[in-house]
């Protein structure tokens, strides 16, 4: 493996991802290096030439500004290719700057003036659009799993460029004028554009319904944002954070300004700053970004930044100094890149392309303009006109964040009630198969794919049963009492004797049951058998039960025994079927599992133990098996039972095992989006899969997800090989399982050393 390999693997890039994540990565990188660049230099150029009480009569026109232009953007967005949008709109912002540029050298104070605000207004507006549409191109290559496992990579691209382009302009401003540095922006758009060409080719998704043209982007995009509560938090999370922000960034600038008299040396400081804090930045994404999400969870990961806000502010309505409050500003500054902007972009992961495509750039856009003017009104209102000092922004920064910790729990749970639906809706859509996909998850790289199991295997033979006795004469048989001539039909070796006695007898006394228990060995009877013990009642649910639990019943009879109690009997039979998932045999596991949800479904009694930490200790059994196990599990029964779970099979190696988990998850989860989820794990549909594996790794418990994620596919290589059982425990399981019909030490040993030899050939 090469060091390149070697990086990949330790990120946990897939190998088909590699093209993407790199251009990706480079995308974030520029983006933000030309964020930062125009940041600097329009706060420095403005700062320059106007008191710092004016900002927030430009911070207001840029929310006013960006109403129309994010609205033509989303517009856009969902008419054309993101691409093609994301590239017309690096042309004109780079057309606007080179337009721009020569009147900056004027020497003319008016005109230098109305330029450095203008630079300011087209860069405010640029970046806000820019940043966006990188994040919805973005999107559209990494659904629900890839975003979470991947986000935090590519923004730390992003952070790299903030702090390679931040700890550059340290070095510009002591050696270059401020006012020849906008051409910089200009190639920083070229290289950009280079990354996004290079990209593959979106898939092409369905368009929106029409609209009739009267009613303006902004309405349309507030409409819709308002109507869905997912798209309607993170609106209000993003006006939230954008005001605390902007007010601590007053703050920040302020006290700056006052200790900073000179251009250069305020480009200086703010260079150094955004470099640093990207730094922090770009080590929290690539060390703790990605782990932090899956440790904490999507709300507490949003948490994290309101919190140091809340602090942080406290201690400067206490202590108000350039120290203090750079530590502060920063640390919003680098979480805001880092925690809040990766947990940020994974929330809009699970609402549809389309949807998404309109609406992503008017909440990151607009929505936050306006609660950057929000917050400037306040600054006007509070310190400008009145003159008030500007530490007690404060109180208003630590109301925000207060605001903001509720919001993040709420998050979180919108987000898993959105992947939910997406789950259900994108599983009543799902197509039949193109191909299975359980071979990724296979631990021995699909051994008994290759492996001719027949040439190992001894086959048992048929299991034979008894006998019945012989009839005796007709004239023996009329002095008999009406039990035991039923007891002689039943025992007849003619199936239409037994097949009429079955029918005709609407109540079978006790010492009739074993004999009737035996004919569920044979086919041909079996539906008469079932519906004669159906109706036997309470005696008959007794008997079964205790053959069902006992590991010595003949296994041909055993296997049948789910079958009726799925159909009679109360919490008795309910306690036996739920012991009898840890049975050894396989088939029987799976058919009590069947018996058990037809119960639910029946609605049946069940029973007065506490079902759901059995079933949950049942799918920890089934989870622990290695995956020569989970392949090699089937029934002597021919056909599995049909029932609500499975619409199609198609026939993948382990699809009877995972069917069998998934069936137990329906007995403690909501049934529907189970279905949904098990046919996203099995069909070839990646959006549905990316649902279904997101929806389980919100649901299951630690232990069971760890167990379960190699069947499924979504495991990194280093994870795979980890998660290996000794070949030992891999043959002891499929003798004791049931799964083979191995049985000797000779057969034993011969398993032992064909796994071992498949094994090497795959390391």
């Amino acid at each position: 493996m090469n060091p390149f390999d070697r990086i990949a693997a330790w990120l946990d890039v897939r190998p088909n991802e590699v093209r993407t994540v790199t251009l990706s990565f480079l995308g974030a990188f520029l983006v933000m290096a030309f964020l930062v660049l125009a940041r600097t230099l329009r706060e420095a150029l403005y700062l320059d030439f106007f008191d710092a009480r004016t900002l927030p009569y430009v911070t207001g026109t840029v929310a006013v500004l960006s109403v129309p232009t994010v609205g033509l953007f989303g517009r856009a967005l969902t008419r054309y290719s993101p691409k093609k949008v994301l590239g017309f709109l690096m042309l004109v912002l780079a057309i606007g700057l080179a337009a721009l540029w020569p009147f900056a050298n004027m020497q003319l104070e008016m005109v230098t003036k109305a330029t450095v605000v203008a630079f300011y207004l087209w860069t405010a507006l640029g970046t806000l659009i820019l940043t966006s549409g990188f994040w919805v191109v973005t999107s559209e290559y990494f659904p629900v799993r890839g975003a979470k496992r991947l986000f935090g990579l590519i923004g730390a691209g992003g952070t790299a460029g903030a702090m390679v382009m931040g700890t550059l302009l340290i070095w510009l401003s002591r050696n270059v004028d401020a006012a020849w540095l906008p051409p910089g922006l200009i190639v920083v758009i070229v290289l950009f554009y280079a990354t996004q060409r290079l990209l593959p080719k979106l898939e092409s998704t369905p368009r929106p319904e029409s609209t009739d043209g009267r009613s303006l982007p902004f309405l349309e995009s507030l409409t819709t944002v308002w109507r869905s509560p997912h798209l309607r938090m993170i609106a209000t999370i993003v006006f939230t954070i954008g005001i605390a922000t902007t007010l601590l960034d007053y703050q920040f600038k302020e006290l700056a300004q006052d200790s900073l008299a000179t251009r250069e040396r305020l480009t200086s400081f703010f260079g150094a700053f955004y470099g640093w804090t990207g730094g922090v930045a770009l080590v929290i994404q690539l060390l703790l970004a990605s782990r932090f999400l899956a440790f904490a969870g999507l709300g507490w990961t949003l948490a994290v930044l309101p919190a140091v806000l809340l602090l942080g502010s406290t201690g400067l309505l206490v202590i108000p100094s350039l120290a203090l409050v750079t530590v502060v500003r920063g640390a919003d500054a680098s979480l805001r890149k880092s925690l809040y902007r990766f947990a940020l972009e994974v929330v809009y992961t699970p609402v549809p392309s389309v949807l998404r495509r309109k609406n992503k750039g008017f909440i990151d856009s607009v929505v936050d303009s306006v609660a950057e003017g929000f917050g400037a009104a306040v600054v006007f209102f509070w310190v400008t006109l009145p003159g008030l000092p500007s530490q007690f922004l404060s109180v208003f920064v630590i109301l925000c964040s207060a605001a903001l910790l509720f919001m993040s729990r709420r998050m979180g749970q919108l987000y898993f009630t959105t992947v939910t639906e997406q789950l259900q809706d994108s599983g009543d859509r799902a197509q039949v198969p193109k191909a299975a996909r359980l071979e990724a998850g296979d631990l021995l790289s699909g051994t008994f794919t290759r492996l001719d199991i027949s040439t190992l295997v001894r086959d048992s033979g048929p299991i034979l049963i008894t006998e019945p006795e012989e009839l005796p004469p007709e004239h023996e048989m009329a002095q008999r009492s009406s039990a035991e001539i039923t007891l002689a039909n039943i025992r007849s070796q003619d199936v239409g004797t037994v097949a009429r006695a079955l029918r005709e007898t609407s109540e079978f006394e006790e010492e009739v049951l074993p004999d009737l228990a035996r004919l569920l060995a044979r086919d041909v009877l079996l539906d008469e058998v079932v519906a004669a013990l159906t109706r036997s009642g309470d005696p008959s649910v007794r008997y079964l039960s205790a053959l069902l639990v006992d590991d010595n019943t003949d296994f041909v009879i055993r296997r049948r025994v789910p079958r009726v109690l799925a159909r009679a009997g109360g919490s008795e039979a309910d306690d036996a079927l739920l012991d009898a998932l840890s049975a050894n045999r396989f088939e029987i596991r799976y058919r009590s599992a069947i018996a058990l949800m037809r119960r639910r479904s029946a609605d049946l009694p069940t029973s007065e133990r506490d079902a759901d930490t059995l079933v949950w200790e049942a799918i920890r059994l089934e989870a622990g098996r290695g995956q020569p196990v989970w392949e090699m599990q089937k029934l002597l029964d021919g056909e599995p039972d049909e029932d609500d779970l499975v619409s199609k099979r198609i026939g993948v190696r382990g699809e009877l095992s995972l069917e069998h988990t998934f069936r137990l998850l329906g007995l403690v989860l909501e049934p529907e989006v189970v279905r949904a989820a098990f046919h996203g794990i099995i069909l070839d549909d990646e959006k549905l899969k990316n649902f279904s594996l997101e929806y389980l790794e919100q649901t299951l418990p630690t232990d069971i997800r760890k167990r379960l994620w190699p069947f499924i596919g979504d495991i990194s290589e280093y994870k795979q090989k980890r998660s290996r059982r000794s070949l030992d425990e891999v043959v002891s399981d499929l003798m004791t399982t049931g799964a083979t019909l191995f049985a000797d030490v000779e057969d034993r040993e011969a398993l032992r050393q064909i796994l071992h030899e498949q094994e090497s050939e795959d390391d």
